[in-house]
């Protein structure tokens, strides 16, 4: 027992004893990984308090939220954010508060636009009045929140942003069931209210906090900086809506609410790469784009490709379970969602992938080139679903995004070499998990019937990690740095 908290204790020292940025970017993977996959721990009891038809209005309603925020928050938290804290960081208080009053002032010319066209010319939104409103309330205070969680992230402050984080991760959910319960004629509207009063609060305290360190001083030459830094990006960040949310509107439109629930489910269980991704992603974000400015770009792949193929080989294993993963989260109502799931994970590989080429193109201020291949696999995505779906339903969506994901990862591969001068990352090592990946989509809808074929080659994928886990952990620790 006594060696035991000695060990214990020598391993806590070494933790205390990490580089801060170490700290701060493993804190910050893990809370917000379970920050962004509550959906997926709470999946359960939600498909089993709405029907699967409340559970696609829900979907859709996210789908919308996604595009409107395109348009209503212009993505002004997003790179341009990263980018000018970097050009502006003696002025960083002003140049926060005077982005945040841009996106506000957006936030509020869209909605006007949007409760005109969608009440006086045609209503194209499938949504009620009530959740309209909500939506655009939470883009006020949005912004707030992600430019201080930004801020944490570049200074490596990790402590307040883990609380406010699993504050959310564990009111949010209650507050959401609790709201079920009290307006049962009103289910889906108490779902997504519920699950974002929290959100709501915190935002709230972060715009204080920006409007008090910004001394109410705009400065419009940011607003300039921000408004054309992204104007530009428009349309490939409508295209990425496209690629990411449009299959479950579509399928709505050309089949029905339940089609879209079924894929919604599917698209769950994929959603816990995708907030993988995401966590780790923002993770890196900060030592990319320091490196990126340091001139340090050719030490980047030595960091990114063992992450990434960490990335793709949980892929690979949450196709193999997507069977019990579906058994776990819903009713046998929802169970013939299971075929698209192998499809849309494959698809989230293929994201990061893009990722991995985008946030230097971001660095560089290339950003024609991202929206070029965003472009095109988005129209791409578009007609092959609009041709695809009435026949094919809900696993057209899944494989068509998969395609497209695809081929918009091959045109930003040779774009690279263009606009970086290298290619940067090893060539055949992302050629390889690429291979791995589309086999591995194409193969296990086929033999999920085959509960041992599965897990035989579950096995061989752990033993073969296992044998190479070596150049996994060649990520020292001043890589992060």
């Amino acid at each position: 027992m006594k060696s035991l908290i000695m060990k214990i204790g020598d391993n806590l020292k070494k933790i205390s004893a990490l580089p801060v940025a170490v700290k701060a970017s493993v804190a910050y993977m893990v809370v917000n990984f379970l920050q962004k996959g509550i959906s997926f721990l709470t999946a359960p009891i939600f498909t089993r308090l709405l029907t699967t038809s409340e559970f696609g209005q829900i979907s859709i309603y996210s789908s919308w939220v996604e595009i409107m925020a395109i348009f209503a928050m212009f993505n002004l938290y997003s790179s341009v954010y990263n980018n000018g804290i970097l050009e502006y960081k003696d002025d960083e208080k002003c140049f926060t508060f005077s982005v945040l009053t841009l996106a506000n002032v957006l936030t509020a010319a869209v909605f006007f636009i949007v409760w005109f066209i969608n009440h006086f010319v045609f209503r194209f939104l499938q949504i009620s009045d009530l959740l309209i409103i909500f939506m655009f309330f939470c883009f006020i205070w949005e912004p707030a929140f992600e430019f201080w969680k930004t801020q944490q992230r570049f200074a490596y402050r990790y402590k307040a942003i883990c609380v406010y984080t699993i504050l959310i991760m564990i009111g949010s959910p209650i507050l959401a069931v609790i709201g079920i319960y009290i307006f049962p004629a009103y289910k889906v509207e108490a779902r997504i209210i519920g699950a974002q009063i929290i959100n709501i609060l915190l935002g709230i305290g972060c715009y204080v906090l920006e409007t008090y360190r910004g001394r109410l001083k705009i400065k419009f030459q940011y607003w300039k900086y921000g408004f054309l830094y992204n104007l530009p990006m428009l349309p490939y960040a409508i295209s990425t809506y496209i690629l990411n949310c449009s299959d479950r509107i579509m399928l709505s439109y050309l089949i029905n609410d339940a089609a879209a629930g079924l894929y919604s489910i599917a698209y769950t269980v994929a959603s816990v790469v995708s907030v993988l991704w995401t966590s780790i992603n923002a993770t890196l974000t900060p030592t990319i784009y320091k490196r990126c400015h340091n001139n340090q770009i050719q030490t980047l792949s030595s960091l990114v490709i063992p992450i990434v193929t960490c990335f793709g080989i949980v892929c690979v294993v949450i196709m193999g379970l997507a069977p019990e993963i579906i058994r776990f989260l819903a009713p046998a109502s929802y169970l013939e969602g299971i075929n698209a799931v192998p499809a849309i994970v494959g698809g989230a590989f293929f994201n990061s992938v893009f990722t991995m080429y985008s946030n230097i193109f971001w660095v560089k201020k290339k950003q024609n080139y991202i929206m070029f291949a965003g472009i095109f696999a988005a129209v791409l995505n578009f007609v092959l679903n609009l041709l695809l779906i009435p026949h094919f339903g809900y696993m057209a969506a899944g494989y068509t995004t998969l395609a497209s994901y695809f081929l918009q990862d091959a045109g930003i591969y040779f774009l690279s070499k263009k606009v970086i001068g290298d290619r940067v990352y090893k060539r055949e090592a992302v050629f390889a998990l690429a291979a791995v990946v589309l086999i591995s989509a194409s193969v296990f809808p086929i033999i999920y019937q085959y509960v041992l074929l599965r897990y035989l080659i579950l096995i061989i994928l752990m033993i073969v990690l296992w044998k190479k886990r070596n150049v996994f952990l060649a990520i020292r620790k001043p890589d992060m740095l």
